[in-house]
């Protein structure tokens, strides 16, 4: 019986590792670092991205920038966990509906007692209150629901590191990436506005569009464009990130750990889960659950070990739940059909200022 993933070679996973790093980044400068040449590397990136395995795509992180109401009022943007149960044989059905909200960034199938959790994002505690009780609850098919709301998000999936690249091909990215921040260093850091809103939506499905395709987009001149993504790609608010569909291609066993952990070792116990390669997520709650960490592994018995070592590096931490993601259908806006690749995308907000 053939496998359930795709087989891909080293150089496709250095390629996705490289781009991990650096999004935007032009064939012609990653291909001495791969060892190889621009036109194959090109060619690999196409292949994956038409079969749905890999793309790019960029949001904004609320909580590095100050955002403001028409009125004036500051925004503290909030972002929350949301169990969600179905009504018998309507999962399906609710599904439909919430992958398409823009405010719910992810959605998965998981275990355990609730059909389905989703991702929200909104502007205040309040709003996502309200919109949880009219954009979620009140989907024909969902019997109840349950918000956890995060506290501080010490990794996520930008941060990911599929470990694929040589030392040497690393040292070799590092200097790359530092000629070009040095590059950019003379460039002032942008703020948000209405034209860094519009470059971002052009950007948010594919990362790696060129200056000319989001001047097109955006209705701004080429070099404005230019100039403007340049500055992005620098600024602590935007993250750009290359992702790929992890269950395809080797990465059976996706699983939400949530633990209990004392406050005054919850950092502590946050950063050492967070260096784990195996960890995707990381985040404090306000729950009984202080502490959330999303694992991809290879197989899901690489969990006992990951358990193991936790619990004796940290003893005072205790895991209360495990969840078994069975089937992501949206992460960061990416849509993906039954089989696991990537078929569409949803715009995810974008907190960028008054437009």
């Amino acid at each position: 019986m053939a496998p359930s993933w795709t087989v891909l070679d080293d150089l496709d996973l250095q390629l996705l590792n490289a781009l991990q790093f650096a999004p935007r980044t032009s064939w012609t400068a990653l291909a001495p670092v791969l060892r190889s040449d621009a036109s194959t590397l090109s060619r690999r990136w196409i292949r994956l991205t038409e079969a749905g395995l890999a793309w790019t795509t960029c949001y904004v992180l609320p909580e590095r920038i100050r955002v403001y109401s028409a009125d004036g009022q500051p925004l503290r943007s909030s972002f929350a966990v949301i169990e969600i149960r179905c009504e018998a044989g309507r999962r399906a059905e609710v599904i439909a509906a919430v992958a398409q909200k823009p405010a719910v960034l992810n959605v998965e199938c998981t275990s355990g007692p609730r059909e389905l959790t989703v991702n929200v994002l909104a502007d205040s505690p309040s709003a996502l209150d309200r919109y949880v009780a009219d954009h979620v609850a009140a989907v024909p098919g969902v019997v109840s629901t349950s918000t956890r709301f995060v506290r501080t998000i010490y990794r996520e999936g930008s941060e990911s590191d599929l470990m694929a690249l040589t030392s040497a091909q690393r040292s070799s990215l590092e200097g790359l990436l530092q000629q070009d921040q040095g590059e950019r260093a003379e460039r002032p850091e942008l703020e948000p506005s209405p034209l860094t809103e519009r470059v971002l939506r052009a950007l948010q499905p594919d990362v790696r569009r060129s200056a000319v395709e989001v001047a097109t987009e955006a209705g701004i001149p080429v070099a404005l464009a230019r100039r403007t993504i340049a500055q992005l790609t620098r600024s602590p608010w935007v993250r750009m990130r290359a992702d790929f569909a992890h269950d395809r291609i080797g990465w059976n066993a996706s699983v939400q750990l949530w633990m209990s952990v004392p406050q005054d070792s919850l950092p502590v116990v946050a950063a050492a889960l967070s260096r784990h390669p195996a960890v995707r997520l990381c985040a404090s709650t306000v729950s009984p659950d202080n502490l959330v960490a999303t694992l991809w592994m290879r197989e899901l018995d690489d969990l006992d070990a990951i358990e193991l070592s936790l619990q004796r590096r940290f003893p005072q931490a205790r895991v209360t739940d495990r969840w078994m993601v069975t089937r992501v259908v949206k992460r960061m806006g990416t849509l993906f059909d039954d089989s696991g690749r990537r078929c569409g995308y949803v715009p995810v907000p974008l907190p960028c200022g008054d437009s």
